[in-house]
């Protein structure tokens, strides 16, 4: 299965990469993704992903984006992946 990733700041600052392809030999679910980037990239990913340490709890800055759609429902981390899909990490800032 291949997923197209899109690493946003201040994602791409830990990855140090913008766009890359994926490939998994099983499916996931979002929430496999999560960990997957967790054990590659280390806390600091983890540290963008979770709302102050709290495993579960999205940050409240963090859009997960797959194929062109934001949105976050209570069972958002068991969304199953398919291939092909497009995934974006990106963090929206507000301010003025």
């Amino acid at each position: 299965m291949k997923l197209h990733l899109e690493f946003s700041p201040p994602f791409n600052e830990v990855t140090k990469i913008i766009y890359k392809i994926f490939e998994f030999e099983n499916e996931l679910i979002l929430a496999d993704l999560i960990e997957y980037f967790g054990q590659i990239y280390g806390e600091k990913f983890i540290e963008l992903v979770w709302e102050k340490g709290n495993k579960g709890v999205f940050s409240k800055y963090l859009s997960i984006i797959i194929n062109g759609r934001s949105y976050q429902h209570d069972k958002f981390l068991e969304t199953r992946l398919k291939d092909g899909d497009q995934i974006v990490f990106i963090y929206i800032y507000f301010g003025g």
